[in-house]
């Protein structure tokens, strides 16, 4: 998949997200919270400013944030919501609501329940190719590359000029200086050298390494890359062009359309529950900001 990976950003991984946070903090004799401490109420059931803020601030720090914008934090506040709602819907477990393992047991089985009830039967052969014609640059696999690179090995004690030197060939190209020149006066011959015509990506890297390939992957054509670190030195690498991605027939790439579909309709299935429990429940947010318009 030229995305690497089917991610799903719906309700579930909110959700998930939502619970963490909140598990951290709970436990059975936790009290619940005064008035000026709610950030919203769910069916009389408080959500903790402080729960909200330390959820908010996790999510922050791993997008590499001091804040998180308005809209975002209303958003992850709304996650919370769906938690709880989907907390009341497995009360009748007879679990305790305040008791950390059995929270997540509960909100689990729930999302469980909501998701695993699909019919193989659906998943037939039409919807399957009609999925995957909507999402085919999903499953892409990138065009074969025309690239010219540069090796400059590092032996002992040349770390520091070996990096200069591979720089000097990543600056003087950029300058449209030819590249071939450059990588036989400052680097290493490639031996055996590149292929001339269009390889395949996968070809590439193993002939280059891995590292090197992804370096070239992230290029636009004509663009010259900084020197990358490797196992055999540093390596600089020049995108001359790239064909069309190629999407692979069906067939090849069935499980994957598989499980993306079923992640799909299971996101489906989710959504529609908390759309109509959000309908039911009495939420109310209490702080105008999160509240939005």
């Amino acid at each position: 998949m030229s995305a690497q990976r089917w991610l799903t950003l719906g309700a579930l991984a909110g959700i998930a997200l939502a619970a963490a946070a909140l598990l951290r903090g709970g436990s059975a004799a936790a009290p619940a919270p005064a008035g000026g401490d709610v950030v919203a109420w769910v069916d009389g059931q408080p959500i903790a400013r402080e729960s909200f803020a330390r959820f908010a601030g996790a999510v922050a720090r791993e997008r590499g944030h001091l804040e998180l914008d308005r809209d975002t934090q209303r958003m992850l506040l709304q996650r919370m919501i769906d938690e709880e709602l989907l907390l009341e819907q497995g009360m009748a477990l007879g679990l305790e609501r305040r008791e950390p393992s059995a929270r997540r047991a509960i909100v689990s089985a729930v999302i469980e329940g909501i998701t695993s009830d699909e019919d193989p039967a659906d998943e037939t052969r039409d919807k399957l190719e009609a999925f995957y014609a909507a999402h085919s640059a999903d499953f892409a696999r990138p065009g074969p590359v025309v690239v010219e690179a540069a090796l400059v090995p590092v032996g002992p004690g040349q770390e520091a000029d070996a990096h200069a030197r591979a720089a000097e060939i990543a600056r003087r190209a950029r300058a449209d200086e030819p590249f071939a020149p450059l990588a036989a006066a400052l680097g290493r011959p490639l031996d055996p050298p590149l292929p001339a015509g269009p390889t395949p990506i996968d070809a590439l890297a193993e002939r280059v390494g891995s590292v090197v390939a992804q370096a070239v992957a992230r290029l636009t054509p004509g663009a010259t890359s900084d020197p990358v670190r490797a196992a055999d030195g540093w390596w600089v690498v020049k995108l001359v062009s790239r064909d069309a991605d190629l999407a692979p027939p069906l067939d090849q790439v069935l499980e994957a359309v598989r499980n993306a579909y079923r992640m799909q309709q299971h996101d489906a299935r989710l959504e529609k529950r908390l759309v109509e429990l959000r309908k039911r429940a009495d939420v109310r947010i209490v702080d105008p900001d999160l509240a939005g318009k």
